[in-house]
């Protein structure tokens, strides 16, 4: 079902009584609709479009509906799948098919995302997608969206996995961000199929090992003598203590620190999911955050994981410190009787 319909309203009409006429297409059930240049009295429209008589608001629509039908025509003939807002695209367009390209995807749905950022999701996921969009643009070139396929996306996966080296983890991680990214497309019928569509890949096991109490106590109790190694071990000591991601370290502020009895409790929302939690806070995460006054020493990501490794080669552990280990270590201990609230890891030197 296809048909192309004009109408001009008498509300949102101009002092001097005339509206723009609207365009109003319908392709299978779904309509879209365009204002158009031309202005006219609503009522002089009515008879002006039902005339027999040649005048110029007929012959304007008659004009643009003929070339709608072109290129409706054209786009049968070629296959493609046909949407009334292609059809008022085309008009608003001046007639020209604009192709709609990858990378033009990758600016409408990075300013879409960025939007999303601290309501829905975190600043670091917002960075992912961006990463993920840069190795893209590296590999395959601008080119319409409808022209990637499969090849595009095998080359995009072997990038990653041969020249960038990613570990199977990672690599999960940027190919279903850039599927996520191929998946809005299609839902805003942007393309007729998905390009991911056949390919599989699969996160790899993540093989985490928590550190021992032996190795915990190795870290906690070792003075650096050096003060950003020193804060690095203590951020690490107390993610150890609360399981907290780096992220939400780095937004703990005095003010979220709350007591109920004897207990000392964090409530806040994460920083990731927005979702609120509760968390006991033990004696070693409290003399911790009063050391520093209830402000932990934060410092960049990159910075972090760079000192955890010297910690690491320094202490001779031979695991990769991370705070996600750090994550690990507290679910460990919390699994054992008694291990977390007796870990007591260090004497806090204030």
């Amino acid at each position: 079902m296809y048909s192309v319909n004009f109408t001009c309203n008498k509300a949102n009409a101009n002092r001097a009584g005339t509206n723009r006429i609207q365009l109003w297409v319908n392709v299978n059930g779904e309509r879209s609709a365009l204002y158009l240049d031309l202005r006219a009295d609503p009522d002089e429209f009515k008879k002006a479009i039902f005339s027999r008589k040649s005048n110029h608001i007929n012959r304007y629509c008659s004009e643009i509906r003929r070339k709608i039908d072109e290129y409706y025509t054209d786009c049968t003939i070629r296959g493609l799948q046909i949407r009334a807002s292609m059809l008022t695209d085309y008009v608003r367009n001046g007639y020209e098919e604009r192709q709609y390209t990858v990378y033009g995807l990758f600016e409408d749905f990075s300013k879409l995302i960025k939007k999303r950022v601290g309501a829905e999701i975190g600043n670091s996921t917002y960075r992912k997608y961006l990463l993920a969009i840069e190795q893209f643009k590296y590999i395959i070139p601008d080119k319409p969206l409808r022209a990637v396929d499969n090849a595009d996306i095998l080359n995009y996966k072997y990038h990653l996995k041969n020249d960038v080296r990613l570990k199977d983890s990672t690599l999960a991680s940027y190919l279903t961000k850039m599927k996520s990214i191929f998946v809005h497309a299609l839902r805003n019928h942007k393309i007729e199929r998905n390009p991911f569509e056949g390919i599989k890949f699969r996160k790899g096991a993540a093989n985490i090992v928590p550190l021992t109490k032996d190795e915990l106590m190795r870290i906690a109790n070792k003075d650096f003598g050096i003060d950003r190694l020193n804060q690095v071990r203590d951020l690490f000591i107390f993610a150890a203590n609360t399981a907290l991601s780096y992220c939400d370290l780095a937004s703990v502020h005095r003010d979220d620190i709350q007591q109920d009895g004897d207990v000392m409790y964090l409530k806040k929302k994460r920083g990731k999911t927005g979702v609120t939690y509760i968390l006991p806070l033990n004696d070693t995460a409290m003399e911790l955050l009063k050391k520093y006054d209830y402000e932990l020493p934060i410092i960049s990501n990159q910075r972090y994981n760079s000192y955890l490794k010297e910690i690491a080669d320094i202490c001779g552990i031979k695991k990769t410190l991370t705070t996600h280990l750090a994550r690990h270590c507290y679910l460990s201990f919390s699994l054992r009787t008694n291990d977390l609230q007796n870990l007591n890891l260090r004497q806090v030197t204030i």
